[in-house]
């Protein structure tokens, strides 16, 4: 990915907290759109539509954004998918072939609960979705890509073993192999934003620089799973923040009360909690 984008502007649509905008609401959930030299696009859904009402009143017009990137299956994230088909039409929906498989919170051997899209391939081709499922990086415009499957590359990041999915019938811990994450190359370098992180913000800042060959991290926006995070992986996470030197980080949704404190304890200006209406131009 050689091209950088010269404006690059980031807007939540949906979140657990409200970051601006007059009458804009909050839900357990994210959408993003972002903007890169004229080209929209979306990241997730949020689960209950909150995020189209929110558009409008923020006088977004999310027509043009025909792509949609979906960051992993879980509803708070898909579930709204239906309704924006239904507002505006066919969207590319870009995304791994394993978001269509079955997800679960298992908190016991009796008790699980499905978390993933409920809809089959069949299901959002009837409703208008353009589908481009592929295990490797995508294009969404030029100078902004998925990452694809996140790599692993530390020790202190971990996925809660709450998470799980079916295989033969029977649960195993689920790896999270349709996350993915979209870097946006712009002029004052990587803008990397997140689903949830569940693979860990690290590894997924440590892959989009490898991906892209730049080393230069402006950005990270969204979700970063730091919530039930230990002392340890939060206390790692900023040291290599901070070494990475990352100009902005707007952790939202996922985050957690605890672990915002913290990186706005460490971070100072550099850090945002984000919220839906929240704006920034890079």
């Amino acid at each position: 990915m050689k091209r950088r984008a010269r404006s690059v502007s980031i807007t939540i649509l949906a979140d657990n907290l409200i970051g601006g905008g007059s009458g804009v609401l909050a839900e357990h959930g994210l959408s993003l759109l972002g903007e890169a030299d004229g080209h929209q696009f979306l990241l997730d859904t949020g689960q209950s539509g909150i995020f189209l009402g929110n558009a409008a009143r923020l006088g977004l017009d999310l027509a043009p954004a025909r792509k949609v990137v979906l960051s992993h299956a879980h509803y708070d994230h898909t579930g709204a998918l239906p309704l924006l088909l239904a507002a505006f039409g066919p969207r590319e929906i870009i995304a791994h072939p394993e978001i269509l498989g079955e997800k679960f919170a298992r908190r016991s051997p009796r008790r699980s609960e499905s978390i993933g899209l409920r809809l089959g391939a069949d299901d959002l081709r009837r409703l208008g979705a353009v589908l481009r499922l592929a295990p490797e990086p995508q294009e969404i415009a030029p100078g902004v890509i998925t990452t694809g499957p996140i790599a692993r590359t530390n020790r202190f990041e971990h996925i809660p073993p709450v998470f799980q999915v079916k295989d033969g019938g029977r649960f195993r811990k689920d790896r999270f192999e349709d996350e993915q994450a979209i870097i946006v190359q712009s002029r004052k370098g990587l803008v990397v934003l997140v689903g949830c992180a569940h693979t860990g913000v690290i590894n997924t800042i440590h892959h989009a620089m490898k991906l892209t060959g730049d080393d230069r991290v402006h950005a990270v926006i969204g979700g970063t799973h730091l919530g039930p995070a230990s002392a340890r992986r939060l206390s790692r996470t900023i040291e290599e923040l901070r070494r990475l030197d990352v100009q902005r980080v707007v952790a939202s949704h996922c985050t957690g009360f605890w672990a915002s404190a913290k990186l706005a304890q460490a971070l100072g200006k550099r850090f945002d909690p984000g919220g839906s209406g929240f704006h920034i131009e890079l």
